[in-house]
């Protein structure tokens, strides 16, 4: 009798072990390659395009900046006010021996600015949004000598860490949340127009990363022709 007992007490104990607890929160990571086209001379900039490869393929995508404040560009002028003023606010440069580079930061750190919004598509139907704390984008000096050419503005690394919330999700996703990050390339495509491909690699292996999970989630809330660009002087 005491022998039998205690079978069904190690049985009992056992299943309350091995059972998963009510309202236990589920992980998932998903992973992104984009491949899309956008210029800062529009008003707002948006970068969108393919969602190429990875577990949210296939998809489209959008980033959007807030380009409250930015001038328009004025086709009767030799320079490019809009451009001049996102290089003179958003860049500073650094001119560490070996790692010359003008550095971007949207929004700049301690600026009270507004995020950088984005949104995934997916071809299933199912959506996942939210902001980038920060998106950093570097153009690299390179022969050290302070001034901004065409070829080192034309190819340029994007990259930055991105938050989704659910209330800008949906579809599978509506109730999950979390946070990830990108890094990629920032090239000119087109000088008349400014337009830009936005680029995290790749076709073939996915970098991007999110981080998701269903369970203590947060609310988000939101906040011409052309020349080429003129030398910019640090």
């Amino acid at each position: 009798m005491t022998k039998k007992l205690l079978i069904g007490l190690f049985v009992v104990l056992f299943a309350g072990l091995s059972a998963a607890p009510a309202g236990a929160i589920t992980f998932r990571t998903e992973t992104f390659g984009l491949q899309g086209a956008g210029s800062f001379m529009q008003s707002p900039p948006i970068f969108s395009g393919n969602i190429l490869s990875g577990t949210l393929f296939p998809g489209t995508f959008w980033f959007k900046f807030d380009d409250t404040g930015w001038p328009v560009d004025n086709p009767g002028t030799p320079q490019n006010e809009r451009l001049e003023y996102v290089l003179a606010h958003y860049f500073h440069y650094d001119a560490t021996v070996g790692g010359e580079s003008w550095d971007g930061y949207f929004p700049p750190t301690g600026s009270g600015e507004a995020q950088v919004k984005w949104r995934f598509y997916t071809a299933a139907g199912d959506t996942i949004g939210g902001m980038c704390p920060q998106v950093s984008i570097t153009i690299r000096d390179n022969n050290a000598n302070g001034i901004m050419e065409d070829d080192e503005y034309g190819s340029k690394v994007v990259s930055g860490n991105i938050v989704a919330y659910i209330n800008y999700s949906g579809g599978c996703y509506s109730s999950f949340c979390g946070n990830g990050s990108f890094s990629g390339t920032l090239n000119v495509q087109s000088w008349g127009t400014m337009t830009e491909e936005w680029y995290v690699p790749s076709a073939t292996s996915a970098s991007g990363r999110l981080y998701l999970r269903d369970g203590n989630c947060t609310v988000g809330t939101e906040e011409s022709s052309w020349g080429q660009i003129k030398a910019i002087y640090r």
